[in-house]
């Protein structure tokens, strides 16, 4: 894991550098890591072992100039692995995988989404908006990185869960979402700003969330609906 983390750190330094870092959010479980940090450490927060870097592309993306994200990651050994079926591209390292994704906007397309500027494609995905809408600068290492905040992170979790075919995935969603929400609703300020979030979703997004919670989360689904 320390092999992990370093790579993620470097990852993180060279794209900084770069100047493109500031224009990426970090999603997915290597989030939990920067949560803990920037909650002191707190031990309810949970740590789950993986091998993904996800990073979330805005749309639309507000950058001036180009950087060739492709060739800054094949320098730091990742190789481009490509699925013909899906058209989606992953960097490969032994130790790290690196993902970019997008929200999926309008009526949606699934197949992935050129951005020229940073000379890579990214699959886009629905529900991303409210990761690139609420978020968060916390310091890794002495590098600001970009997070959705806490709460958003775990709604997300939430509305993810149910679109997942993966039975195992789905398990690992719910339980993050309830360990670290419920961790947020120690937290006032976290715990208000959940149910703030909450309350500017699509009625569509909400009824999903209620019904998960409903089933899985009864501390959390009780707050959402107070507040609601």
């Amino acid at each position: 894991m320390k092999n992990r983390y370093e790579l993620f750190v470097k990852v993180i330094t060279t794209l900084n550098e770069a100047g493109v870092l500031q224009h990426l959010v970090l999603i997915g479980s290597w989030c939990l890591y920067v949560y803990r940090n920037y909650f002191n450490n707190a031990p309810e927060i949970p740590l789950l072992r993986t091998a993904d870097i996800d990073f979330l592309i805005p749309r639309p993306l507000r950058m001036k100039g180009e950087v060739n994200v492709h060739e800054i990651l094949k320098n730091l050994g990742f190789d481009e692995q490509f699925s013909s079926l899906t058209g989606q591209i992953k960097y490969v390292h032994p130790q790290l995988e690196v993902e970019f994704l997008t929200p999926e906007l309008g009526k949606g397309n699934s197949r992935p989404f050129d951005f020229k500027r940073l000379h890579l494609s990214a699959q886009q995905l629905r529900y991303l908006t409210l990761l690139q809408q609420y978020t968060l600068t916390i310091s890794v290492e002495g590098i600001q990185v970009i997070v959705p905040q806490p709460a958003a992170f775990v709604l997300h979790k939430f509305l993810l869960s149910v679109k997942r075919s993966d039975g195992i995935k789905q398990e690992k969603d719910l339980r993050t979402a309830i360990e670290l929400g419920e961790f947020l609703l120690s937290q006032k300020d976290e715990s208000q700003r959940l149910v703030s979030i909450f309350n500017s979703l699509p009625p569509k997004w909400r009824k999903v969330i209620l019904s998960v919670t409903e089933k899985h989360a009864m501390p959390i689904y009780k707050t959402l609906i107070g507040g609601y």
